[in-house]
């Protein structure tokens, strides 16, 4: 009964759950949101600003934002004030997922969302506080531009649970499970840069793209099934930031997308059949770093390297 009251509020009117432990403390809101189309679910510790689910109407798709050690925004979000699309690349949004989809409804892009395709958030199912996380789950339909026979336009339903800590170091970690159950034959296309499950910087980034960098794992690897994980490292105002993805070794990839101006992500194609769900797990790490330098490229690697073992052991 409990859980059942805490969705129905979520979808009439918004809900917030607190918990509060020793001396930490999560605030989960979901609310309308006053500054951009759609709605939020701010996700605060301490009474700071972690991160901030943005879905519903005015939203192409949604994403999460991530913020920084002193409250500043770290990720893109697409719109301005207006709910005008604003900066470069505009559908890259915070962390986000997407795809170009092929069915027998046609072939659908569901990363720029420009033929017709959408992501339409059915219900925030959960927002939970614990002693040392917070986690919050959404279920949410991928639709197509046309319909079948039947008038359904569902290429499939995805189930996105978002779990953040924050560690003693002051770098949110965000665990995030996509699982895809596929409501007709489908596949997942599309191309290395239009699909996968990406992270977006904000978009000052782009404008200092010359200032980022890369690292990943295996070094210099962009190809194959074997890739572990990537960092970036990107300047928001005068701080800098790190941003490292982990990749399940269950996840199916083929590539990894760099790009300087801050979004990356892992990319891979797949046929997926009703009744046959795909589970994606992955990593991001996110803190306050230095500005880049070579000399201590050996010791960024080796830290990147205990979180990415530290990733694998707890998937266990």
């Amino acid at each position: 009964m409990r859980r059942l009251l805490l969705v129905l509020g979520a979808g009439l009117c918004g809900w917030s759950v607190s918990m509060a432990h020793a001396q930490t403390a999560w605030i989960l809101r979901d609310e309308d949101n006053p500054d951009l189309p759609g709605r939020r679910v701010e996700i605060l510790h301490d009474n700071q600003h972690v991160a901030r689910f943005i879905y519903g109407d005015g939203q192409m798709k949604p994403f999460l934002h991530v913020f920084g050690a002193e409250g500043e925004l770290l990720t893109n979000g697409g719109l301005n004030e207006d709910g005008r699309t604003t900066g470069a690349f505009p559908h890259h949004r915070g962390i986000f997922i997407g795809w170009r989809i092929r069915s027998e409804l046609g072939n659908y892009d569901l990363w720029h969302m420009n033929n017709g395709g959408r992501m339409e958030v059915l219900a925030i199912e959960s927002l939970e506080p614990r002693a040392d996380a917070a986690q919050l789950t959404a279920r949410i339909a991928w639709r197509s531009g046309s319909k079948d026979e039947s008038g359904s336009d569902l290429l499939l339903t995805e189930t996105r649970r978002l779990t953040f800590r924050r560690t003693s170091s002051g770098a949110t970690r965000v665990d995030a499970r996509f699982t895809l159950e596929a409501a007709r034959e489908l596949r997942l296309a599309g191309d290395l840069q239009h699909a996968g499950v990406h992270f977006r910087a904000a978009n000052e980034v782009h404008e200092r793209r010359g200032e980022t960098a890369y690292l990943t794992a295996p070094a210099g690897s962009t190809e194959g099934d074997n890739l572990q994980w990537c960092r970036l490292l990107f300047p928001i105002g005068d701080r800098w930031y790190s941003c490292q993805q982990m990749n399940a070794p269950s996840n199916p990839v083929e590539e990894l997308s760099t790009r300087n101006y801050g979004r990356f992500g892992y990319f891979f194609r797949r046929a997926l059949e009703p009744g046959e769900p795909l589970q994606l797990d992955y990593r991001f790490l996110i803190e306050p770093a230095s500005p880049p330098d070579s000399a201590s490229e050996a010791a960024d690697r080796a830290r990147c390297d205990q979180r990415y073992q530290e990733f694998v052991r707890s998937l266990r």
